[in-house]
């Protein structure tokens, strides 16, 4: 089986800016019904991000979490900055999340997505990889994250395969979907014996 990208010429710049900005940012869920757990629900709607950044900010500075709630709250907020277009702090944020808690599998592939943003594909699949590896509260955002940047990267029959793996877990994931519009299999024939 060939799998090969659509994508070629002028489209391909068109459709990198499209692809790189349509990495995702995924959220940690916090328990309880505090400022952490509100800053959980703000980062998985993100409808108010300024807002929501506000709440984060007075569970890290006031509430008394643990160190799997804390640096969950980081990476919550570090998604809320992402959508405000503050990258840098977002990144700062899930770097923040890991030293807390190495063992969380979400900010290793939310920090591959801001990766992916600055061009840095390759470093983007090893950040990626780790939080798949580690386990994700939304697991199809790593595939999908990951299918983003094997597609930057040329890396067609994985990208391919990760898509199809986002819609396998997450069946109405329209990214994905649309994603998988860029690509063409083809079979290729036995070779016929003599």
């Amino acid at each position: 089986m060939r799998v090969s990208s659509q994508v070629s010429g002028l489209l391909f710049g068109a459709l990198f800016g499209i692809i790189a900005t349509g990495a995702q940012a995924q959220v940690v869920m916090t328990i309880g019904n505090g400022r952490a757990h509100e800053c959980f629900v703000q980062a998985k709607t993100g409808g108010q991000p300024r807002a929501g950044v506000a709440v984060c900010n007075q569970a890290l500075m006031h509430d008394t979490l643990n160190k799997q709630d804390r640096a969950g709250t980081y990476d919550n907020r570090g998604v809320l900055l992402d959508l405000l277009g503050r990258t840098d702090e977002a990144r700062d944020d899930f770097n923040m999340a890991i030293a807390l808690d190495p063992k969380l599998g979400d900010p290793y592939v939310n920090l591959g997505a801001m990766l992916i943003k600055q061009g840095r594909h390759e470093e983007a699949l090893g950040q990626i990889n780790k939080g798949l590896d580690l386990g994700m509260s939304f697991t199809h955002i790593g595939y999908y994250n990951r299918a983003v940047a094997e597609q930057i990267l040329g890396r067609y029959k994985e990208a391919y395969y990760d898509y199809k793996k986002v819609l396998e877990i997450e069946p109405n994931f329209k990214m994905a979907s649309e994603r998988l519009k860029d690509f063409t299999v083809t079979r290729t024939p036995a070779p016929k014996s003599s």
